[in-house]
């Protein structure tokens, strides 16, 4: 069976700098960190192996990062030519993860505003013996209202978290 060959990087200066202050900084997020040290050691001539052994990484994700630089070497260096000061947002663009699609969601606006909406309202106009809402009791109140079917204390809390900003 034949061996799959890596993806061979080659890095101009301005990339391998840019790179190596993202290994060596002590203010990079951890995951561009890492991606930038898994270029660096690939354009060294490392294998996927090797890397994998130094960094103590799954197989996986050291050939991901490897392709995915690989992939984009053209569209870096022509970036480098035409608009160099871009070069380094396209490389932590390039070594950005992807978007998710998460869940649908469970709520719907009109569900979401009314919860707020209710929490700026006294608890007094709907006959109740306290004086200001607390997550649970507004958990209770919208559910008995039939506003929602069910629906968690820590979720009203996020809710209410999102009313103050």
């Amino acid at each position: 069976m034949p061996c799959k060959i890596a993806k061979k990087i080659e890095l101009s200066e301005k990339e391998e700098l840019i790179l190596t202050e993202h290994a060596k900084g002590t203010h990079t997020p951890l995951h561009l960190k890492i991606r930038s040290q898994i270029i660096l050691m690939s354009a060294k001539g490392l294998s996927n192996n090797e890397i994998e052994n130094n960094l103590k990484m799954s197989p996986k994700k050291v050939k991901r990062w490897r392709d995915r630089y690989g992939n984009k070497q053209e569209e870096l260096k022509r970036i480098q030519t035409q608009t160099p000061h871009k070069l380094r947002k396209a490389i932590e663009d390039v070594l950005a993860d992807e978007q998710r699609p998460g869940a649908p969601a469970k709520f719907t606006n009109e569900q979401v505003a009314y919860i707020i909406a209710m929490s700026c309202e006294e608890p007094s106009k709907f006959a109740l013996p306290f004086s200001h809402w607390t997550p649970t009791l507004l958990r209770e109140e919208v559910i008995k209202l039939e506003i929602v079917e069910d629906i968690s204390v820590r979720q009203v809390g996020r809710f209410l978290k999102r009313k103050e900003i």
